[in-house]
């Protein structure tokens, strides 16, 4: 294989690797991980120079290659252990490194310019560093470092949680220290004289990872245990809080024994509650695992816990919250007073337990290689995460998570619809750095992984660079090999009859048979000492029988599943070309009658037609001849109509002047009744006017009289 085609980035030939590929660390042997990549800002640790080297990967890969250079960030204050871990924080502002005896933490300088470096690409930086408890390191000797991790819910995004060998877990805020957290109780005496390891390391007693759950509300029995906690003194009186709903963040902690613990805790819990140790379902002898070294916490519904042991197994399970039991009683742990236990309020349910190879090794190999396995989580695919150790890594994808999320997400409240969970998770073999039996090494000293493009990054003890592509959405290559019929079978009249008859495609069912049982790494040994020519050949030997194995065998199957397929589409074309003769006769009888009722049609149209036209014409025929009045007549009916209003005016005006007169009357009455001694004398020619007037008023009162009377007569009305 090209180094080309393992190295899609092209980080080989960048001066920041070829630097680290001079300033490799001492410790060859174990697994480290120097590089961390945040948003598009690559960091690797420089173990001569102490050091940070950043570089934007992202605004590399657009330009030219080495265009773009590397920063170097110094930190402030000087490490006085050796680093083997380089973490950012979750928004990129800070940068834990640290080491099995001590921790630090680099506050990273701001960003701007044109390229989006540090302090606009300054070659070399000065940063502001914290060393954290370095006098607890130097008084204890025995004391190490076993897991650090960056709380999610800081407010400050400076909460870093560091993993103690003595059974502790410390929360510092920056540089202060808030919390100590106990898990278990301290070691105290050691096996021999000069050793570093204490009984109870032994044992398996004491913690060796640990990792973050989803958040929930605590519960309401949890809240009341602490007096202070839910009261205030107001005028020298305790006086209850209003209850409000507290998230917490609870810590799931695997011990070297397998038992896993839970710390339910939030960044200001004081005195946590420890609860364990959880009870595993389906129970067996070894508790799955006796030699466990890590753990991961998949953020899915139910929650998935993946353990891992040195030996290369993964189990994983489901973890479920029990069912309330009301208020459960707290005690205290009888190795150590200060550790306050809780029944455990979860069960493990474990669905399936995953076996990696780690190495090329014969089958007949009755050795069995043993080496710690550290666990990442996938940035852009929850059902993935990846194992990487001194033999290679692994990429697990697990299949029941998204069959989980369909069964709660769904409306159905039957539980007898429960998925059995049956298809195994795919456990793909990408780096491989230990062949056959040989002791020489290639372990991981880096492993990060990035977006936009997603891909992944792995940095080997011999300097090489493997860079490859990750799938961004593996679920449409699921979707792909496990189709589903639920929309075809909601709608049977639609199938054809060719899908009747297969079920599932061809193509389905070849990508299914040349589906490969064993992957088959990248293989990246250590370049410095040459393979032994008995090496290489059963190496060689080894690759031939799988080849024989996997790919000859499986395309004589497809050859046999082709002639197969071939044999019953001959038959299939034979059937159907005797139905397409029947239905060509079929064909010609329908238009022989399509025709017969095109000639009826036109018949009937035409008769149709004839009789639209006849019913047109005796509607115009009764329409001329319907009664209609003259010009002379409609002149008249207006004059008469006219005439009637006049009437009815002169009619209301004359019997407003009768009601005046008979008023007048009364008027004339009421007054000689008051006055009857009284005589008015009018003069001689104030009287003859008012005679001629009432005269006139008499002569027109008649005619008025005489003209209504007439109109009366012509109207007819009485």
């Amino acid at each position: 294989m090209s180094p080309c085609s393992t190295d899609t980035f092209k980080f080989n030939d960048e001066k920041l690797f070829q630097v680290l590929r001079d300033c490799l660390p001492d410790d060859l042997t174990n697994t480290q991980n120097l590089l961390c990549v945040f948003d598009d800002v690559l960091f690797a640790w420089n173990s001569k120079n102490c050091c940070v080297l950043s570089l934007n990967w992202r605004l590399n890969q657009v330009k030219e290659p080495n265009k773009v250079a590397y920063q170097t960030l110094i930190p402030s204050a000087q490490q006085n252990y050796i680093v083997n871990k380089v973490l950012a924080s979750n928004e990129g502002n800070l940068l834990a490194i640290c080491g099995s005896r001590g921790v630090s933490i680099i506050e990273l300088p701001r960003r701007w310019g044109e390229n989006g470096q540090f302090q606009n690409g300054k070659d070399a930086i000065m940063c502001r560093t914290f060393n954290l408890d370095e006098r607890l390191f130097s008084n204890n000797v025995n004391l190490e470092i076993l897991q650090i991790k960056w709380h999610p819910a800081s407010p400050t995004d400076s909460h870093l949680l560091v993993l103690l060998s003595d059974n502790s877990i410390r929360v510092y805020d920056g540089e202060t220290l808030r919390h100590v957290w106990r898990i278990g109780p301290a070691p105290f005496t050691t096996v021999s004289v000069g050793s570093h390891k204490n009984f109870m390391n032994c044992l398996g007693d004491t913690a060796v990872d640990f990792d973050i759950a989803p958040p929930r509300v605590a519960s309401d029995a949890r809240n009341t245990t602490d007096f202070r906690t839910n009261t205030i003194l107001i005028n020298d009186t305790f006086v209850a809080k209003s209850k409000q709903p507290k998230v917490e963040w609870p810590i799931v902690i695997l011990r070297g024994d397998g038992n896993i613990y839970i710390l339910c805790a939030s960044v200001d819990t004081e005195r946590p509650h420890l609860q364990g140790p959880i009870s595993f379902l389906p129970q067996v002898q070894d508790n799955y695992g006796v030699d466990s070294c890590g753990i991961l916490v998949v953020p899915t519904l139910p929650p998935t816990v993946v353990i891992a042991e040195s030996s290369g197994k993964l189990h994983h399970a489901v973890l479920v919250e029990k069912e309330p039991e009301g208020f459960k009683n707290t005690s205290i742990d009888e190795n150590d007073s200060t550790i306050l236990m809780d029944p455990s309020e979860w069960d493990l349910f474990v669905i399936e337990t995953v076996e990696l190879e780690l190495g090329l090794t014969e089958k007949a190999d009755s050795k069995v290689f043993h080496c710690p396995l550290f666990l990442k989580k996938d940035i852009i695919n929850d059902y993935r995460y990846f194992v990487y150790h001194n033999a290679g890594l692994h990429a697990i994808t697990i299949y029941f998570i998204h069959q989980l999320e369909e069964f709660v997400n769904s409306a159905d409240e039957n539980f007898e619809s429960l998925p059995m969970l049956s298809t195994n998770s795919c456990a793909e073999y990408l780096v491989c750095t230990r062949a056959l039996n040989t002791n020489k090494l290639n372990p991981v000293l880096g492993f990060s992984l990035s977006q936009s493009p997603s891909g992944l990054i792995v940095l080997l003890s011999s300097g090489q660079v493997v860079t490859l592509d990750l799938i961004t959405d593996p679920s449409l290559i699921r979707g792909w090999q496990f189709p589903t019929f639920s929309k075809m079978k909601s709608r049977p009249g639609l199938e054809s009859p060719m899908k009747k008859i297969f079920k599932d495609s061809f193509e389905n069912h070849i990508r299914n048979i040349l589906k490969a049982e064993v992957s088959q790494p990248i293989l990246k040994l250590d370049k410095s000492v040459e393979p032994k020519s008995q090496e290489a050949f059963e190496l060689l030997l080894q690759a031939t029988q799988v080849l024989r194995e996997q790919s000859f065998l499986k395309h004589d199957k497809i050859r046999q599943e082709i002639q197969k397929r071939v044999k019953v589409l001959q038959l299939l074309k034979e059937q159907q070309l005797r139905e397409i003769a029947q239905l060509q006769n079929e064909k010609d009888k329908i238009r022989d009658k399509a025709e017969k009722l095109a000639e009826m049609y036109e018949d009937i149209n035409e008769k149709q037609q004839m009789l639209y036209k006849r019913a047109q014409d005796i509607v115009r025929i009764s329409t001329l001849r319907l009664p209609q009045s003259s010009s002379m007549e409609k002149e008249f009916f207006n004059n008469l109509e006219k005439i009637k209003q006049r009437t009815s005016l002169v009619t209301k005006n004359l019997e407003h002047a009768k009601i005046r007169i008979k008023a007048q009357a009364e008027m004339l009455e009421n007054a000689k009744k008051t006055a009857p001694g009284k005589r008015v004398v009018l003069p001689p020619n104030k009287e003859l006017a008012i005679q001629e007037i009432l005269s006139d008023m008499t002569n027109q009162i008649e005619t008025n009289i005489n003209e209504i009377k007439k109109m009366n007569a012509i109207i007819n009305i009485k």
